[in-house]
C-alpha cells in the first residue's frame, strides 16, 4: 500500500467517524436545557422577581444544610407552606418537586433516596401571606 492510499484511507476513516459522532449527537438527547418550559417561565419572571425581592427585603432567606442524609431547612418565621424543587444539572429526568408544610421554623427531609451528587434546590414558599423564592446549590 503506497502513501496515497494511506492518506485516502485515513481521511475516509475520519469522515466516517465525524458522521457517526454527528448522528449520535442528533439521536441522543442528552444535551437538555435546564428548564424545558423556559419560554413560559420567562413570561412570569416578574412574579419570580417580586418573590426574590420579598426575600431580600424581609431577610427571610432560609438556612439549608445537609447532615447524615437529611436536609435541614430553617426558616425565619413559621408556619411555612410551599414546594421544594430539586433539579439535577446532569440529568433532568431526576428532577423532583415536593410540597411541604412546616408548623415550626424547622423542616427536615430525608435525602438518602436521592442519587449522590450536585443538586440545585429551589424553595418557593409563603409565610404570613408573603411569597418567597430562594435558590441553593447542594451536594449530598
Amino acid at each position: 500500500m503506497n502513501w496515497g492510499l494511506k492518506i485516502v484511507f485515513v481521511l475516509g476513516t475520519f469522515i466516517i467517524f465525524i458522521l457517526g459522532v454527528g448522528i449520535y449527537m442528533v439521536t441522543e438527547n442528552t444535551d437538555t436545557l435546564e428548564d424545558e418550559d423556559y419560554y413560559e417561565r420567562s413570561l412570569f419572571y416578574d412574579e419570580v422577581y417580586q418573590r426574590k425581592q420579598n426575600l431580600l427585603a424581609d431577610k427571610a432567606r432560609p438556612t439549608v444544610r445537609v447532615e447524615n442524609d437529611t436536609l435541614h431547612l430553617t426558616f425565619s418565621k413559621s408556619p411555612s407552606r410551599g414546594v421544594l424543587i430539586f433539579k439535577r444539572p446532569s440529568d433532568s429526568r431526576l428532577d423532583t418537586s415536593l410540597p411541604f408544610v412546616s408548623k415550626n421554623p424547622y423542616y427536615r427531609l430525608p435525602v438518602d433516596s436521592f442519587i449522590k451528587g450536585s443538586w440545585r434546590l429551589e424553595i418557593s414558599w409563603e409565610q404570613d401571606g408573603t411569597p418567597y423564592t430562594s435558590d441553593h446549590n447542594l451536594y449530598f
